[in-house]
């Protein structure tokens, strides 16, 4: 296959301003004819945004693809499309939550409403019985017909607490339905396909939680950036079936090391690991965990049992400060991780204390 040279529109920004939209689609065109994808609407408008560069989380896992993997086939643009675009099938599944949590408001709506009715009911019971018996000339059969109405009404109310708790418990059945579909569209879309740990979206979505509940002075967040060293080799000597599998045995271990901690795969080779906890060591020790584990292991492919050699990691990590936003909190990590890297790789350098 052919090669152009090295291009990443997201940092592009200059040139793209000033490309038309027929610009744009010329590019995107070239990427279907340079990597044989098929022009379908789902291929295309990814490779479409690719090249307008406005959709830097796009961008920078495709750069991966494009620039460094040199291989970009269908089925990974249309896991970038699921990922970056609401499909058809999402777009489905939204509207039938939205229904059926509407269905079920208007249930309970006519549940209160009934049971409004019943006590307004035997309110209005209560208080004729006792007009009657204030009256002077009230009788015993009065006060049994009084005690007859009350008790009746009474009987009414209490079946229609009865016919309550059964609708209310059918709702709640319905509502838990509704969340637990809800949650495992949410956890899907937030899903790398290749590895099944968070991806960009994910890791996105963690990024913004952490910055809005960090508890300043009581736990310390920590963001972990794994990069593999030298990982384009195995993809270029053993093919990319090999590198796969290479990705979903790291992200598989990177997620059993990391315990409750949160892992994304945030672009080709590099993951994340989000950490809360009490004790600021636990970031490097963590760190160092994973860092070792890889160094330690020999890897060969599970089909023919080729020996591929040792896959060692750097690993860069920053405390969230006070006043971090996305940006700075990344910037601090990714800049670590490339002194572990340029610092020989296999390596971990992770901020031990906040300044």
């Amino acid at each position: 296959m052919s090669t152009a040279p090295k291009t990443d529109p997201s940092k592009a920004t200059s040139n793209q301003d000033h490309m038309t939209p027929f610009a744009i689609a010329k590019q995107a065109l070239g990427f279907v004819a340079q990597f044989r994808t098929p022009p379908t609407p789902d291929v295309y408008e990814v490779w479409y945004r690719y090249a307008e560069g406005s959709n830097t989380p796009l961008c920078e896992q495709l750069s991966y693809a494009v620039n460094d993997a040199e291989s970009a086939d269908a089925e990974l643009l249309e896991q970038l499309h699921q990922q970056f675009f609401t499909s058809g099938d999402q777009a489905e599944l939204n509207q039938q939550l939205g229904e059926g949590l509407s269905k079920t408001i208007g249930s309970v709506e006519s549940i209160i409403h009934d049971q409004q009715s019943a006590g307004n009911a035997f309110q209005s019971s209560v208080r004729s019985a006792s007009a009657s018996l204030d009256e002077d000339a009230a009788t015993v059969d009065d006060l049994k017909a009084c005690v007859a109405s009350v008790l009746q009404s009474n009987h009414r109310m209490q079946e229609q607490l009865s016919q309550m708790a059964s609708r209310l418990e059918e709702s709640h059945r319905q509502v838990t339905t509704l969340r637990d579909r809800y949650f495992e569209s949410q956890k899907k879309l937030m899903t790398d396909p290749l590895t099944g740990v968070g991806n960009r979206l994910f890791f996105d979505t963690i990024i913004a939680s952490a910055l809005e509940h960090q508890e300043r002075g009581k736990r310390h967040f920590f963001l972990l950036l794994v990069d593999l060293d030298k990982f384009k080799l195995v993809n270029d000597t053993f093919g990319h079936a090999a590198g796969d599998q290479v990705l979903r045995f790291v992200a598989t271990n990177i997620e059993r090391l990391a315990g409750d901690a949160s892992v994304a795969r945030y672009g080709g080779d590099e993951f994340a690991i989000f950490l809360n906890s009490i004790d600021m060591d636990e970031g490097v020790h963590l760190a160092e965990t994973v860092c070792q584990f890889f160094a330690k292991n020999k890897m060969t492919l599970n089909d023919t049992h080729e020996y591929l050699g040792q896959l060692t990691s750097s690993i860069g990590g920053a405390l969230l400060r006070a006043n971090d936003n996305h940006e700075t909190w990344f910037e601090r990590a990714d800049k670590l991780l490339y002194s572990a890297k340029n610092g020989g790789r296999n390596r971990v350098m992770v901020e031990r204390k906040l300044d």
